[in-house]
């Protein structure tokens, strides 16, 4: 599906009000609007339009729905709007749209682990090396990687602490607790105009589970931007794709930014005035990889829950599971 055009929308409701609203060409929400101004029997419905690049909505009743004025002009086939009017309720429910799932955590290190994680980062210039993504793609990410931080003794301090967390981390997202094969970890610097264009963090041979990101700068902030868009879900046919609508995240220095990696996000362009190296948005990024299979010989921090499923290592010979266990 092409990108599509940013539609403006002067939307006249009933008794005088009023509402302002850019949608994509291609928003669930636009055809939503028209079928519902088309078609009386969709009076009833709710309709909620996202405002001010989703940080507002406008919801009203269809009913309310006087006139739409376009621009540019959007021309709807009085077919489609009909046949949009008749789906069936299955059809219906295959098309549904949800929030943003994140938790955001301050001050997640102590004061003397933040400053040690940022004294790092800072001495670390000349390690640092273009961030790539597959296909060596410029225009979809710039930034600064340390591609084997995930090997020092400050990566496994904060993944320790991820994991410590991770069981309720993923209750509070209303997540599977699952079994964790490995933890990846990668340390970010972003310039000036420096950015990671909308992604998610899965793929066909990534089971990444959970994304975790911690912010750090020194004080005072040397650079505007860097903020983290969180992008609500659009899930229709067993496929997702982001919504127009999203929410902000501040890159607010000893912050902890944990969501589902299969979220759509990005990290909009930094300005850094100064030029400085030091002046950087620095970022730990740490995710959580779920395991094909419980291992119950894992000694690798929390990869060795089972999640109540008996894994055939521990399981006797007359099928009843140990009760016995061990930590490491």
């Amino acid at each position: 599906m092409s990108a599509g055009r940013e539609i403006r929308l002067r939307i006249q409701l009933a008794e005088g009000h009023s509402c302002e609203a850019t949608l994509n060409e291609n928003a669930v929400e636009l055809r939503t609007l028209y079928a519902a101004l088309a078609m009386p029997t969709r009076a009833n419905e709710l309709i909620q339009l996202p405002l001010d690049g989703g940080k507002s909505a406008c919801s009203f009743r269809a009913a309310q729905l006087v006139s739409i004025v376009s621009e540019p002009p959007v021309v709807v086939e009085a077919s489609t709007v009909e046949a949009a009017d008749h789906l069936t309720p299955r059809q219906e429910a295959a098309v549904r749209s949800r929030r943003a799932r994140y938790l955001v955590i301050d001050d997640f290190l102590c004061p003397l682990e933040h400053q040690d994680m940022l004294a790092l980062a800072t001495a670390s210039e000349k390690n640092f090396e273009a961030g790539t993504v597959d296909g060596d793609q410029p225009e979809h990410r710039q930034n600064l990687v340390i591609p084997t931080f995930g090997d020092s003794a400050h990566a496994r301090l904060i993944q320790n602490r991820v994991l410590v967390w991770y069981p309720l981390l993923a209750k509070a997202l209303g997540v599977d607790v699952v079994a964790l094969s490995m933890v990846e970890a990668q340390l970010t610097a972003a310039r000036s105009r420096q950015f990671y264009k909308l992604h998610s963090d899965v793929g066909p041979d990534c089971p990444r589970e959970l994304s975790c990101i911690y912010y750090m700068h020194r004080q005072p902030r040397g650079f505007v931007g860097g903020e983290l868009r969180l992008y609500d879900c659009v899930e229709e046919e067993g496929q997702s794709r982001p919504a127009d609508t999203f929410e902000v995240v501040d890159p607010v220095s000893n912050r902890l930014v944990v969501f589902p990696s299969g979220e759509f996000h990005e990290a909009v362009p930094v300005r850094c005035p100064s030029g400085d190296f030091a002046d950087s948005r620095f970022a730990i990024t740490i995710w959580l990889h779920r395991a094909a299979t419980p291992d119950p010989e894992a000694c690798f921090g929390w990869g060795h829950f089972r999640c109540g499923v008996v894994a055939p290592q521990l399981a006797r010979a007359d099928g009843a599971a140990r009760t016995a266990g061990r930590t490491r």
